[in-house]
C-alpha cells in the first residue's frame, strides 16, 4: 500500500492460464507501496513468450522512485529499453528466434498516474461509474479503425485482431508511448492482458470495478473464464483512497 499526503493506493492482480492455452505466457508486478504496476502479455506467435514477459516484470521488481519525478519516468522506460535489447541479443539473424511481449505500466506519483505502454494490453480508468480506455493499443486493428479503413465494432471480431504492430523484444528500436492523468480519490485502475477484454464486455468490466480491488480482480477473472477464457487473462484492479491529512 503507497500513502501520500493525499492518496492511499490498494491493490490486487490475479492471473489465469484460461482454458485453452497450455501455459501461462503473462506475467504481472504489483508494488503498491513503490506506486508501481506491470503487466506483460509475452507473444504466442513466438518462441519463449513466458520467459519476453517475465523478463520484463524482473526488470521493474527492484525499483525505487528517483530523486526527481521525471527521472524516476526516465528511469521507468530505460528498464524497458534494456530488456528489449537483451531480448535482441538472442535473435541474430533468425526471426525464429524473436521473443516479446506487450508491456503495459502505471506509475502513482505526487496526485497523477503515469502511463507507459507498448502492444495491446490496456489500461483503464473507472471513474464516477464510467470505464475509459487510457490505452490506446498498438495493433493492426486498431491502426486500421485509426486510418477510417474498419469500423471499432469490426475490430474485435477481426481474424487479425491478435496482430500487435509493437512489443518489447520483437524490433531493434523500441518506441513507448506515456501519458499521464491528475487522479481523485475513488478512482479505480484496470491494468490487463487482452485475453480479458476479448472475451468480457466493457460494460461487464465496468460493473465489477465498484468492487474493492480483491473482489473486481476476483470477478473479472471468474467472468472471463465463465466466457471460456481463449487466452491467458491478468488483471490488476488498483484504488485511490483518501491518505493521510
Amino acid at each position: 500500500m503507497a500513502t501520500t499526503p493525499s492518496h492511499v493506493w490498494r491493490s490486487c492482480g490475479l492471473t489465469t492460464i484460461g482454458t485453452v492455452r497450455k501455459h501461462n505466457e503473462d506475467a504481472y508486478l504489483a508494488l503498491p507501496e513503490k506506486g508501481l504496476w506491470v503487466v506483460a502479455d509475452g507473444m504466442g506467435g513466438h518462441s519463449k513468450g513466458d520467459i519476453a514477459s517475465q523478463t520484463i516484470v524482473d526488470a521493474y521488481a527492484d525499483f525505487e522512485p528517483s530523486r526527481t519525478l521525471s527521472q524516476t519516468i526516465d528511469d521507468l522506460e530505460d528498464r524497458s529499453l534494456h530488456v528489449n535489447h537483451i531480448l535482441r541479443e538472442g535473435v541474430a539473424d533468425d526471426p525464429r528466434n524473436i521473443m516479446g511481449s506487450t508491456l503495459t505500466l502505471m506509475y502513482a506519483s505526487q496526485g497523477r498516474a503515469y502511463f507507459l505502454w507498448a502492444g495491446d494490453s490496456r489500461i483503464y480508468r473507472y471513474r464516477d461509474g464510467h470505464l475509459i480506455q487510457i490505452t490506446h493499443d498498438h495493433s493492426f486493428v486498431q491502426e486500421s479503425v485509426d486510418k477510417g479503413a474498419m469500423l471499432p465494432e469490426e475490430a474485435a471480431a477481426h481474424p487479425s485482431s491478435n496482430i500487435i504492430t509493437r512489443a518489447v523484444g520483437v524490433h531493434e528500436d523500441l518506441f513507448i508511448d506515456i501519458d499521464y492523468c491528475d487522479v481523485k480519490v475513488g478512482d479505480k485502475y484496470l491494468i490487463c492482458s487482452d485475453g480479458l477484454f476479448k472475451d468480457v464486455t466493457l460494460n461487464h468490466i465496468a460493473e465489477k470495478m465498484d468492487d474493492i480491488p480483491f473482489k473486481a480482480a476476483e470477478g473479472l477473472i471468474k467472468m472471463a473464464l465463465a466466457n471460456m477464457a481463449n487466452d491467458n487473462v491478468t488483471v490488476i484492479v488498483v484504488e485511490c483512497a483518501e491518505g493521510k491529512k
